[in-house]
């Protein structure tokens, strides 16, 4: 299927149009709707062989909670970063839909912002990424301080193994156990490896898990991208 550009942009505009039947759909109930269910709620006939007891399940798009934004916490994503999820996927967890056209994919992210309302009055804005420093081993050293003021340690662990003391106890927001990332495995990080996907990860958290944004708890961009380069630090070699 190919969809053209003028299509693509007047679904865009008509979020409230009928999703019965329309190429949004199709391409939902075709890419996505086995995992997340044709009612987007996370209930697809795949969804119950994907962790049953544990998180991170297909994501419920009713309820308008995302893990993955450019965001502050607790606000919906872009479109950019709703296409960036469908693009590069979630490593160990959902595949990325590269395949699909680029038109297709847009068209996954009209059907899945038709599930929650929300989306047609929101105007997320990005937060801010601060120009990267030279993330190098003093940075490093300073990022360890960073981390264990933060109280990283609890979760993650001294060396950033995902064997904190906490790590155990966590639950996501609908009550599943959890686990905290092995920092030495950046491959499987949900948002991203790259330093600018790292420090967005730190600045919004990740809606629905345990992990929450420091935005507040570290106002300083330095300490921050100190926090980085510490966190790259820590990939096994």
């Amino acid at each position: 299927m190919r969809i053209g550009a003028a299509l693509v942009l007047v679904l865009v505009l008509d979020l409230g149009g009928s999703a019965a039947g329309d190429p949004a759909t199709a391409v939902y109930n075709h890419a996505c709707s086995w995992c997340h269910g044709k009612d987007g709620r996370g209930d697809g006939p795949a969804a119950f062989s994907i962790n049953k007891y544990r998180s991170p399940r297909p994501r419920d798009f009713t309820r308008g909670r995302f893990k993955l934004r450019s965001t502050p916490s607790g606000q919906l994503p872009t479109d950019d970063d709703l296409l960036r999820t469908v693009e590069r996927g979630i490593p160990g967890y959902m595949p990325s839909f590269r395949g699909l056209t680029t038109g297709e994919r847009q068209l996954a992210v009209v059907a899945v912002k038709r599930f929650y309302p929300g989306f047609e009055s929101a105007q997320p804005a990005p937060v801010t990424i601060a120009e990267a420093p030279e993330l190098n081993a003093a940075a490093a050293a300073r990022g360890r301080r960073v981390y264990e003021e933060a109280g990283c340690a609890a979760c993650h662990g001294d060396r950033g193994r995902g064997d904190g003391t906490s790590a155990n106890a966590l639950r996501d927001d609908v009550g599943l156990p959890i686990r905290p990332a092995d920092l030495r495995y950046p491959r499987r990080f949900k948002g991203g490896s790259a330093p600018d996907d790292i420090y967005r990860t730190l600045v919004t958290g990740l809606d629905g898990t345990p992990m929450p944004s420091y935005a507040a708890a570290i106002e300083d961009p330095h300490a921050l991208w100190d926090l980085v380069a510490y966190v790259r630090s820590l990939k096994r070699r």
